[in-house]
């Protein structure tokens, strides 16, 4: 099913009308208090079931301070799966965000800077508009680590049209994975997989495609 942002978001961050495929089960979200708390307790009931009470009390308190940081940013949506049942969810999430340069700069030099230093890579060999890079997951200042869990974190980010590339759409995939062989490594590249792939549906409503980096200058003018 297809899915975009409101008209709100456009007025409040200057992120125009888009859309793109979510699977069956997933569905969008306004971050809010209440969708934290849904899953907090959704985790708990997980971490319940598995008798860790150590990392759900670790994970409510990281998600308190995530909460807070993302009151702080420009997080506009939350995507995950809910219309399924317990047993097939999926321990991925996907956060979109607009993200804007200084006053007077453009985000070429932190794209530059993502090639250089992040692995940086076009989401499409033969499209220059989405830049896409795997890290660890960025945790709150001041949050400890859960043990037993760790995370991989895809990060893709698409300016946004008619900015000069002053603002772009940053969508963040949050994979969780509980430490040792629980999860296989070629589930999390699957799950790498569908994230890039919903990622790849993604198209402006009635906007064009812009490159996330100018094009590069001393080329020279083909023959004509």
């Amino acid at each position: 099913m297809g899915t975009m942002n409101d008209l709100g978001v456009e007025l409040r961050f200057g992120i125009p009308a888009f859309r793109f495929v979510l699977p069956p089960g997933w569905v969008q979200h306004v971050p809010t208090n209440a969708a934290q708390d849904e899953d907090v307790k959704k985790a708990s009931a997980i971490f319940r079931q598995a008798n860790r009470p150590d990392l759900d009390a670790e994970f409510r308190a990281l998600m308190a301070q995530t909460t807070q940081a993302m009151a702080r940013t420009k997080v506009f949506a939350i995507y995950r799966q809910e219309q399924v049942e317990m047993d097939e969810l999926l321990p991925m999430s996907i956060t979109a965000s607009a993200l804007s340069a200084p006053d007077g700069e453009n985000l070429d030099g932190w794209v530059s800077e993502a090639f250089r230093t992040k692995g940086a890579q076009f989401l499409d060999d033969d499209s220059a508009h989405i830049v896409r890079w795997r890290s660890e997951p960025q945790r709150p200042a001041g949050a400890r680590r859960i043990e037993g869990v760790g995370g991989r974190t895809l990060t893709y980010v698409i300016p946004a049209p008619g900015t000069q590339r002053r603002k772009a759409l940053v969508f963040t995939t949050t994979i969780v994975i509980p430490d040792g062989d629980v999860v296989p490594e070629e589930v999390v590249d699957a799950l790498e997989l569908l994230s890039d792939g919903m990622i790849s549906t993604f198209t402006w409503e009635n906007e064009l495609e812009e490159p996330v980096l100018p094009a590069p200058t001393g080329e020279s003018e083909p023959e004509g």
